[in-house]
């Protein structure tokens, strides 16, 4: 056997499986613990995935093709009979059959667990009545509920977690519902910047935080930073709206007019990689972790249990976190968070909450009291007219009856660890040692 033949093999093998699993290692949820990068790293590597592929490509290529030339023999023409069988196992041929087998394996794991390639938006989904959904879904299944204009839609969690965004147009307005399981951060971004529509797509995670990619532009966006950390409009932010997440039960108590988006896994991979989160991530288990699911870069925040849910609200660059064991003993908390007047309301009974501005109007800023009754989902008084609210921020009985307080973005039941991670100067209310 010819040492320089077979240097030249291993070398062009070992380097082009080196290249590949470069590209696949940090862009995977089964291998990322491996590596670990940066997020500027994990960016880079996508950036350049053209070159690299091309450089991994042609060296395990090159190997199939010297074991090709291996089996045809030196003159090119193909051996007859018993010599045809002694060339196919020959010591000569034996690193193609290994890189051909490579390759199936590679292909493989991209197929099943790459995320640009994985985590991609259903393509048909349907709008369903509450009537209709009641035949998909159990009363105790979480969804992630939105409240825009005059229409409320629900997402199914499930059926979110496996692609972390879904599409979709209430009126009118193109909006990219995005969710990652790994935070159980949920939230609402308009798919449009600047007048231009935004055509987004996972790409990776950071911190166990989705990172979203625009094609189009090369712009990288962080779904808890709700804004452009890499690319040509890297500072700007997307136009966010908060969503509530609730059981289906619970949802449609507090909204019957809601309409389910409902969009069930189709293709094979779909349901592999769907089941797969629902079978080893599920939100309850968790939940009961003391520790995040995959390693982060950075330090825990040890103010509250790193699994413990908190309400997150980010205004003018000022971040507060408000514990969801304390909303259960205090489900009516008024603060200002960048200088603006909010109030969080929680209602046990429904186990929702939300974030409102206390602003009515330009002159008027609303001071509540907590009024609890819970057959209506009432849970606040407001001082100045002595009207009721509910927990879904809509006035139910007084002068105010029948409007509603501004929704502020904000992240609902999101894990402490991520927003710490992400918010490293939040606030904790009340104030925690």
């Amino acid at each position: 056997m010819n040492l320089t033949s077979v240097f030249w093999d291993v070398g062009f093998y070992l380097f082009g499986v080196a290249v590949m699993l470069f590209i696949y290692l940090p862009f995977s949820p089964m291998t990322i613990d491996l590596v670990n990068f940066s997020r500027g790293t994990q960016i880079a590597i996508y950036r350049r995935r053209h070159v690299l592929w091309a450089v991994g490509g042609f060296c395990l290529r090159a190997v199939l093709l010297r074991g090709l030339l291996g089996i045809s023999g030196a003159d090119g023409v193909l051996d007859a009979g018993s010599r045809l069988s002694e060339s196919l196992v020959s010591p000569h041929t034996a690193w193609f059959w290994i890189t051909l087998v490579t390759i199936g394996v590679l292909a493989l794991l991209f197929w099943s667990g790459y995320v640009p390639y994985v985590m991609t938006p259903p393509s048909r989904p349907q709008i369903l009545t509450v009537a209709e959904s009641d035949n998909l879904l159990r009363p105790d299944d979480m969804i992630l509920g939105l409240v825009y204009g005059n229409e409320v839609r629900a997402y199914p969690r499930d059926a979110i977690a496996r692609p972390h965004y879904f599409m979709d147009t209430v009126g009118n307005t193109p909006l990219m519902i995005s969710y990652c399981i790994l935070c159980n951060s949920g939230i609402v971004f308009k798919s449009e910047l600047d007048g231009r529509a935004l055509d987004l797509k996972c790409v990776t995670a950071y911190n166990n935080n989705i990172i979203y990619y625009e094609p189009a532009t090369g712009n990288f966006i962080q779904q808890l930073d709700g804004k452009i950390i890499h690319g040509p409009d890297a500072g700007k932010s997307l136009v966010a709206f908060p969503v509530v997440l609730s059981t289906w039960s619970a949802w449609k108590d507090l909204h019957p007019e809601t309409k389910l988006y409902y969009a069930p896994s189709i293709t094979l991979r779909d349901k592999m990689v769907a089941w797969m989160l629902q079978t080893l991530i599920p939100i309850s288990k968790l939940s009961k972790r003391s520790k995040p699911w995959h390693r982060i870069r950075g330090t825990l925040d040890s103010r509250l249990p790193a699994m413990s849910f908190i309400m997150g609200v980010e205004i003018n660059g000022d971040a507060c976190g408000y514990p969801m064991d304390n909303l259960r003993h205090n489900q009516v908390l008024s603060d200002a968070v960048g200088n603006e007047p909010i109030v969080v309301f929680y209602d046990v009974e429904h186990d929702v909450g939300g974030v409102f501005s206390r602003k009515m109007d330009s002159s008027r800023t609303l001071t509540f009291d907590a009024t609890i009754k819970p057959e209506t989902a009432v849970v606040a008084r407001d001082q100045e007219t002595g009207t009721l609210w509910t927990v879904a921020g809509r006035g139910y009985e007084g002068p105010l009856s029948g409007q509603s307080l501004a929704a502020v973005p904000h992240f609902n039941k999101v894990f402490w660890f991520s927003w710490a991670l992400f918010k490293p100067g939040t606030r904790v209310s009340p104030s925690t040692p």
